[in-house]
């Protein structure tokens, strides 16, 4: 039931998405940075929502890579897609991260302000991590401002039915996700940025 909550939400604030939300470009880029997307990659944009990762990606996927955007909200991809799909480095796929199986294999993986809507963030991670993610790949896990703010923003979402846990602090997230036997090779958590990556061994 909580899955169709935010489906229900996100649906609903679909078009007015761009207009009531800002991101901060400066940490956007410095997330797309610590990602090291090179120019051939495939990337996996889990939770997309309107795209707003979609040109910075695109941006560095300049040979033979692409994205895929995958979300739960029909109307959140729709927005996307109107957006963008004059890019061919984009393909925009209906679907839930958490539950489907995903065939694709990835040599990165976004995981861009979603993490709290995940029932078990840590599984599925891990489940990404180990069918999805190529050798040498990274799963980053992030958000363009600090996990306060984060926390404020979905504790006043609840008051819509929306479904989102707690965000822990990046230290603690890196721990759990450690303990899950994933190494975890950066860690940042401040007043504009939040992150927390993944990497594969080659």
């Amino acid at each position: 039931m909580s899955c169709q909550n935010n489906v229900d939400f996100f649906d609903s604030v679909a078009e007015l998405w761009d207009e009531i939300n800002t991101y901060n470009v400066e940490a956007i880029n410095h997330i797309i940075d610590k990602a090291g997307i090179g120019p051939d990659d495939v990337v996996l944009d889990c939770g997309t929502g309107t795209g707003v990762l979609i040109p910075y990606v695109v941006e560095k996927i300049t040979e033979n890579g692409w994205v895929d955007a995958y979300d739960m909200s029909t109307e959140m991809l729709k927005v996307a897609h109107r957006k963008f799909s004059s890019t061919e480095k984009a393909r925009f796929i209906l679907g839930n991260i958490e539950r489907d199986r995903l065939f694709g294999a990835y040599d990165r993986i976004m995981m861009f302000c979603m993490l709290p809507h995940l029932d078990d963030p840590v599984a599925t991670v891990a489940r990404l991590y180990e069918g999805n993610l190529m050798p040498g790949g990274r799963i980053v896990i992030a958000f363009p401002s600090s996990k306060e703010e984060i926390n404020s923003i979905h504790h006043e979402r609840q008051h819509n039915h929306v479904h989102s846990h707690f965000l822990v602090s990046a230290d603690e997230l890196a721990d759990d996700l450690r303990h899950a036997g994933l190494n975890v090779d950066y860690v940042e958590d401040n007043d504009s940025c939040y992150i927390v990556r993944v990497a594969k061994p080659q």
